[in-house]
């Protein structure tokens, strides 16, 4: 602080130069600041100091007055740059230089936050963020902020041993305590390098306040798991309504893990147990006008989706998304497509695929001309992911593409990284 304001600094001499076609005036020190000296630039007001010829600190002056901000280095290398103004106050603002791209710093009040912002001239704060206790460290939360607010709260860590980690929504805020949906309580490690709280040790995946799996993590991969039932290990019985052609009502026994489901239509489709495990929908099924978008979403108990070839030829969005149990994805030919032939002649723009945030998913398979006309790909955060197949290598001559997505650009993201 003491360079920075300067303080304790006696000027030795200044002189006037021109450097590089630049006037400048150049004052040294005496003391223990020998090895320092001032640049100042006379038209633009600029100042640098240096030590011993390496740059430390970068700042403008107005008529012998410091305005606006300054920048601090290290090593000849940006470390932070801020204002004036909030030196000495209670809470301190800075801009500071990292790897991963400029981050906002706010210190005071026993809390530090790190992460987006608005712009360098007002410093608010502004999109994905983190809290850290001032003192110790440790992370307290990581969440979304809208003009200087809280508006969505990610991980909470409770402890340096637990956090709980809640459902977002794109536009909803969930600061408030009525509109948090807590999906895990658990053990926690903070990747420094990422700036990511993932999933460590034991924990429990939740869904409507109930623990649905307990399982062990590792660095955010599920290593091995137990499934709950309503928080019971037990597995349940239930009492089943199911129609039958007559529209009499009986009562069947059946187990929740059994549960099988074959859809042939678009009725079938509405009164489908969202408990299933295992969906399948047979060749040349679900072309009906009502299939605009296939949606299992809230399908949170299925673990695998079989899909025969000719099928959805009239849905426009597929979205998969948020499924924590599925496993397996398996689509046959010619599916979700309009196209007659091989070769699609045009692209929908309003056909999009979304497989995203389903932890556990292994492998997703798709045959030959599936997807043809979509105009949008996209495939995130699925961690588990082993296989993806497209299409089929070396096919009969006529079928050497697999044409799959041929329109659209494949983007596949997890965290911070995208491949296109």
């Amino acid at each position: 602080m003491k360079r920075v304001m300067m303080d304790g600094y006696v000027t030795e001499g200044n002189e006037k130069r021109v450097v590089d076609g630049v006037e400048v005036e150049i004052v040294t020190y005496q003391g223990e600041h020998c090895d320092e000296y001032m640049v100042r630039e006379v038209e633009s007001g600029r100042c640098s100091l240096f030590y011993k010829g390496i740059i430390h600190l970068s700042w403008k002056e107005n008529s012998g007055v410091r305005v606006g901000g300054f920048t601090m280095y290290e090593k000849g290398k940006v470390v932070r740059s801020e204002d004036w103004k909030g030196l000495g106050g209670k809470e301190h603002r800075c801009i500071e230089n990292c790897k991963n791209g400029l981050e906002l710093v706010i210190e005071g009040n026993g809390v530090v936050y790190r992460g987006g912002f608005d712009d360098v001239e007002s410093m608010k704060r502004e999109g994905r963020g983190m809290e850290f206790d001032e003192k110790s460290g440790r992370v307290l939360r990581c969440g979304v902020w809208k003009n200087d607010e809280l508006f969505q709260i990610e991980k909470e860590c409770e402890s340096e041993d637990v956090m709980i980690e809640y459902e977002t929504e794109e536009g909803k805020e969930n600061v408030s305590l009525l509109n948090r949906h807590p999906v895990y309580e658990g053990g926690y490690v903070f990747d420094e390098e990422k700036r990511e709280v993932l999933r460590n040790g034991y924990g429990c995946e939740i869904e409507g306040g109930v623990a649905v799996r307990e399982g062990t993590w590792e660095r955010g991969v599920l290593k091995e798991s137990v499934e709950l039932f309503d928080g019971w290990y037990v597995k349940r019985e239930e009492k089943k309504v199911v129609k039958d052609h007559d529209e009499v009502l009986k009562v069947e026994d059946f187990k929740v893990e059994d549960l099988r489901v074959e859809i042939h239509n678009w009725n079938e489709w509405k009164n489908v147990n969202e408990r299933v495990k295992e969906l399948v929908i047979p060749s040349k099924c679900c072309n009906e006008a009502e299939w605009s978008v296939f949606d299992v979403s809230e399908l949170r108990w299925l673990k695998s989706i079989v899909i025969g070839d000719d099928c959805f030829e009239n849905v426009n969005e597929v979205k998969l998304v948020g499924m924590n149990r599925l496993e397996s994805v398996v689509i046959g030919k010619k599916s979700f497509t309009k196209v007659k032939g091989d070769v699609p002649n045009s692209v929908n723009l309003n056909r999009h695929f979304y497989l995203k945030n389903c932890e556990r998913l292994r492998e997703l398979k798709i045959g030959r001309c599936s997807f043809s006309d979509y105009s949008v790909c996209e495939i995130e955060n699925v961690p588990s992911l082993e296989v993806i197949e497209m299409g089929e290598l070396g096919g009969k001559r006529n079928e050497e593409y697999s044409y799959c997505f041929f329109c659209s650009n494949l983007e596949l993201k997890s965290g911070s990284q995208r491949m296109k």
